[in-house]
C-alpha cells in the first residue's frame, strides 16, 4: 500500500476522499484504520483497504498518515514504533511537534507535520506544512499533493505551528460563531432563519473569495463598503466600541497557548 491512514475521522475521510477523487492514489493503494467500525464502513465504500489494526497499517504501508487526537497519539505511535522503520509519518495530530514523534517511533524517522482545517471536507480546506531535514523534495511534494487535494497549502516554520493551529486549525469555529450572531441579527430584524443564514453564509464566501482573488488589503476592501456618514461604518464603529479586534486577538492568542500546552503533555 502506498498510503496507509489511522483514523477515520473528519479531516482523514476528507484527505482519502480528496486523493482519491482527484486521481492522486487509487482506492487500491490507501488502508485506513479506526476503533469505531461504522467509520469504516463509511470510508470502505470509497474502495479504500480498512482494517482495525494500526500495526497492519503500519506494516503494510509506505507512508502513514497519523490522523488521531492528542490524548491518544503516544500510545499510537508506540504501538507501531516496529513497524515505522524509514517510512514517512504524515501527522495531523495537534500539538505534537516533529521532535516528540520522533521521540516516539525512532530518532530517525521521516516527519512532515500539518495542520489542516474542517472546510477540507467541501474540497476548501487551508494546511500549513513542514517536514524534518531527511524528508527529500519528492516526498515532501507527494505529501503536499494529497493536502492540495481538499484546498490549498502553504509551508511555515515548526515555531509558528502554535499559531497556525490558532488561526487557520481553529479559524472555521470562529467564522461559524460569526455565522451564527449575524443570523441571530437578521431574525432579530425579522427575517426568517433559513434566508437569513443564506445571507450571512453567501456573503462571507463572496468576501473571502473577494479578498483572495484580488489580493487587496482587508482594510481597503472594508473602506470600499463604508460610505461616509451611512450604515455600514455606523456598524463599523459598534463593532470598534466593543472591542471586537481585541476579543479576537485574546481569542487567537488562548488557542495558540493550548496548543503549545497540548504539545508539552
Amino acid at each position: 500500500m502506498k498510503l496507509g491512514v489511522i483514523g477515520a475521522g473528519n479531516i482523514a475521510g476528507a484527505i482519502v476522499k480528496g486523493v482519491v477523487n482527484t486521481g492522486t492514489l487509487r482506492p487500491e493503494d490507501i488502508i485506513i484504520s479506526d476503533v469505531f467500525p461504522g467509520r469504516l464502513t463509511e470510508i470502505g465504500r470509497l474502495g479504500v483497504h480498512t482494517t482495525a489494526s494500526n500495526v497492519e497499517v503500519a506494516e503494510k504501508a509506505e507512508m502513514i498518515l497519523i490522523a488521531i487526537k492528542p490524548n491518544v497519539a503516544p500510545q499510537v505511535l508506540k504501538e507501531i514504533r516496529h513497524a515505522v522503520g524509514g517510512k514517512l509519518l504524515i501527522s495531523v495530530v495537534a500539538g505534537l511537534s516533529r521532535g516528540s514523534i520522533a521521540e516516539l517511533v525512532g530518532g530517525d524517522a521521516r516527519i512532515v507535520r500539518t495542520m489542516p482545517n474542517v472546510p477540507a471536507l467541501v474540497g476548501e480546506g487551508m494546511t500549513v506544512l513542514c517536514r524534518t531535514d531527511n524528508v527529500s523534495d519528492e516526498d515532501f511534494q507527494t505529501v503536499t499533493s494529497f493536502f492540495d487535494a481538499i484546498g490549498r497549502t502553504t509551508v511555515l516554520g515548526e515555531h509558528l505551528f502554535d499559531a497556525a493551529t490558532a488561526t487557520n486549525g481553529s479559524g472555521p469555529a470562529y467564522v461559524f460563531v460569526l455565522i451564527e450572531a449575524m443570523a441571530d441579527a437578521a431574525v432579530l430584524q425579522g427575517i426568517p432563519r433559513d434566508i437569513a443564514y443564506l445571507l450571512v453564509e453567501q456573503t462571507i464566501l463572496g468576501s473571502a473569495k473577494l479578498a483572495l482573488e484580488t489580493g487587496e488589503h482587508p482594510g481597503r476592501l472594508k473602506d470600499m463598503v463604508c460610505s461616509p456618514g451611512g450604515t455600514t461604518i455606523e456598524a463599523i464603529y459598534r463593532l470598534e466600541a466593543n472591542g471586537l479586534r481585541a476579543t479576537m486577538i485574546d481569542a487567537v492568542n488562548a488557542c495558540a497557548k493550548k496548543s503549545a500546552e497540548l504539545g508539552e503533555m
